[in-house]
């Protein structure tokens, strides 16, 4: 076996005595005087000032005490004076554009978003993707964009500017191709988006800008995150471009399944509406509860409903008839086609095709076969693009209950089960 080896006592070097142990000194109870503080006047500052500026550092010594002093580059009262007359000159000339004096305005007020225009201040005109579109109404953008008649819009992430050189440097640098949000829905090259906006605050508040432009009775601007947003979009290689979109509270205490409804105007007469309509009762009976539009409705809204509502009942009219020994209910039509009771017999009622029996509490549905295939054949032929079911990929926001509300029954009442063709 090897031999253990000694430790070896530690050398101390030379020149030097031998370490002694340290021993700690009992803490002094003698308090210790305050450090005295420099004091400087104001004449001896003024007189070191030149030096103390020497003394200090400038961007870590890049710059020298001279190259640092500012003082030298104050403008004289000959440039304020060039700087005036340029500014008038500038304000001069987008008078002439925009047609209206902006000199009488207060230059000290504060631009705020959702802060009204001055009276005749309007965006005239939006650009966004390969289209220029004329606005309709005056949406309220702040002030220094609402005086310039033409805005630039970024189609992927709907941010506006004021100028084509500053709209061409961002679309180099946007990284967005398709709306923040999941893609829910895909058919073709047709897609739609579920924003929420919570999470995507100005991206809801910029679409929602955009839609005041096509929209008188719209109210939301600002105040969008108790809403969904599902943006219908077309793909192409270049990515997603928006052609319109609805809006629906997350929870609606009314049942309402949508708020506010736009498409843009290039990408109207192509039956988006009543896709985006059929949409959202699609998810009003993956929701097991029946939907409505928010009321009152438009005048363009109410004739969209309506023609929706007329070719969703009448479909399911021309499957019954065609069947011997059939009977439907209203709530069987609720439950089919995700609509609520008052809006299926609104629309019976306006085509005059409810006839209440005589003696009797139960009403009769009038039915024109021929009638109801020529509408449904129109129908198909002028709006071929339907949704797909099999193809959402989605899960309620909410959870829900009950499938279908109940009606109350009476003599002057429509029962839903009561109902014979």
């Amino acid at each position: 076996q090897a031999p253990k080896k000694t430790p070896k006592a530690a050398a101390t070097p030379k020149g030097k005595k031998d370490a002694q142990p340290k021993t700690k000194d009992a803490p002094s109870t003698e308090p210790t005087p305050p450090a005295k503080r420099r004091k400087t006047s104001k004449k001896s500052y003024g007189a070191n000032k030149g030096k103390d500026l020497d003394a200090r550092v400038f961007f870590n010594n890049r710059l020298n005490a001279h190259e640092a002093d500012t003082s030298q580059f104050e403008p004289a009262e000959e440039d304020r004076l060039l700087f005036e007359a340029a500014r008038a000159a500038a304000e001069q000339e987008e008078a002439k554009i925009t047609g209206i004096s902006q000199l009488s305005l207060d230059p000290g007020t504060p631009s705020t978003p959702g802060s009204s225009a001055p009276v005749g201040y309007q965006v005239k005109k939006i650009r966004i993707g390969g289209f220029e579109i004329d606005s309709w109404y005056i949406s309220p953008y702040p002030d220094e964009y609402s005086r310039h008649p033409l805005l630039y819009i970024c189609e992927f992430c709907l941010k506006y500017m004021k100028s084509e050189y500053t709209y061409r440097r961002h679309c180099t640098k946007c990284m967005l191709q398709h709306p923040p949000g999941d893609e829910i829905y895909r058919d073709g090259n047709l897609s739609v988006f579920e924003v929420d906006g919570r999470k995507n605050k100005i991206y809801c508040q910029n679409l929602c800008l955009i839609g005041k432009m096509f929209l008188d009775t719209k109210t939301l601007y600002y105040d969008v995150e108790p809403f969904l947003f599902y943006i219908l979009c077309e793909y192409d290689s270049t990515g997603y471009h928006v052609a319109g979109y609805y809006s629906k509270e997350k929870r609606s205490v009314q049942g309402y399944n949508l708020s506010c409804i736009m498409i843009l105007p290039p990408k109207q007469r192509e039956g988006y509406g009543k896709l985006l309509i059929e949409f959202s009762y699609l998810l009003s009976k993956k929701e097991g509860m029946p939907g409505s539009p928010e009321k009152p409705l438009s005048d363009f809204g109410l004739l969209s409903y309506r023609s929706y509502w007329r070719r969703a009942i009448y479909e399911i009219l021309l499957n019954v008839s065609q069947k011997t020994n059939c009977a439907v209910s209203i709530d069987a039509i609720s439950k089919k086609t995700g609509m609520t009771v008052d809006d299926i017999i609104s629309t019976l009622q306006t085509d005059g095709m409810l006839q209440r029996q005589p003696g009797v509490s139960n009403y009769a549905l009038v039915v024109d076969a021929k009638r109801i295939e020529g509408y449904v054949e129109k129908a198909r032929e002028k709006n071929p693009r339907r949704i797909d079911p099999s193809k959402l990929r989605w899960a309620p926001f909410l959870t829900k209950g009950a499938a279908v509300l109940e009606q109350p029954k009476g003599d002057d009442e429509l029962s839903a089960g009561e109902l014979s063709v």
